[in-house]
This record gives structure tokens, sequence and C-alpha cells, in this order.
């Protein structure tokens, strides 16, 4: 009788579903996603293409980044650490100029020696829709190399504008901007200003 007591005494195993685990296995799944996504790995590994790499798998026009540069140059602009590429966008007929402004390579916004280099920059720009260009983008990155800021705009507002039939605010509407570094932007920005 002894053993039967024994056996008596042990509580009976619960044999039911474990709730809190599989809760506990979604949620470090959905952070682990949230971490993969924001690292951006699987683009990085190569398991899926960038929307950049899936838009842009042509080879850039030398030619029309030739001229749009020659253009820079004849308006008086300082070129020195610019560099200039125009994108076809795969599957039209619409290109993407690419105006890279890069400090390390000596760009300075100080150089120019004219009234407003914005202005006169966009002036030639606006030039370039005539090549079939759709939309201009500039990146610049600083002395040490970061990318600071990126900006797009459509030829249609960058020849409205240029013609006089945009005012700064109505262009600044159309432009998409974007930034990895939000402070050293705003410092470069007020080193600009002083």
């Amino acid at each position: 009788m002894s053993k039967d007591s024994k056996t008596q005494t042990k509580p009976p195993k619960k044999k039911g579903f474990p709730f809190g685990k599989i809760i506990l296995l979604i949620l470090v799944l959905f952070v682990l996603a949230a971490v993969l996504q924001y690292f951006r790995i699987p683009q990085k590994i190569g398991l899926i293409k960038s929307p950049a790499d899936n838009l842009f798998t042509m080879t850039p026009d030398s030619e029309k980044a030739a001229v749009i540069m020659d253009n820079l140059q004849a308006a008086g602009l300082n070129t020195s650490g610019v560099e200039v590429y125009v994108l076809p966008v795969a599957g039209t007929d619409h290109n993407l100029a690419m105006i890279v402004l890069d400090a390390s390579k000596g760009f300075t916004f100080g150089s120019y020696s004219g009234g407003d280099p914005v202005k006169d920059f966009l002036a030639v720009i606006s030039q370039a829709q005539g090549d079939g260009i759709n939309r201009a983008a500039i990146t610049y990155y600083d002395e040490e190399g970061r990318q600071l800021v990126a900006a797009t705009v459509p030829m249609d507002a960058i020849n409205a504008y240029s013609q006089g039939n945009l005012t700064d605010n109505q262009l600044m509407e159309q432009v998409d901007v974007g930034t990895d570094d939000l402070w050293a932007f705003i410092g470069m920005i007020k080193d600009q200003l002083k």
C-alpha cells in the first residue's frame, strides 16, 4: 500500500496547449522580421532586389550626363566634386538625372561667382528636359564623405520655376527631400547661412 500512496500524492501532469510559448515565439519572430527589414538585410545579401535595382537596370547614359556637365561648366558653376549620371528608367522612355555634389572631392557652395547658384543650377538642369530627362535628383556628401541630403524634383517643376511660373514655395512643395543625418544636415545649413 505504501507504493500506492506515493503514486497518488503526485499531482497529475497538465496536458494543455502552451499558449505562452507560442505567443513568445510569435513575438520573437515579429521582432526579428522588423530588425531584418529595418537594416535591409534581405536586400544586402541579395534575397530581395531593392526597388532601385528593379527600376534602374539599364546602363547609365554617359552622353546625356556629359551634356549636363558641359552645361554646368558653361554656366560658370563649380563642377569640382560634381558627378552627373543619367539613369534610364526600365520599361519607359524616362530618364533620371542624378547630380552628386561631393564636398570630400572638392565641391563647395562658396566658390560661385554669380548671383544665385541654386537658380542658375536649376536653369541649367531645366535644359535637360529636351534630352528626355523627366526627373532630377541631387545628393550632397559632406567633407567626410557622408551623404547628408538627397532631393528629387520633377523636370516640369524645374522648368516652370526657371521660367518664373513657380514661386520658391511652390517649387519646394514639389521637392522630395530625405536625409540620413538630420543634425549634420542642420549644421551644414547653419554654416552656409553664416
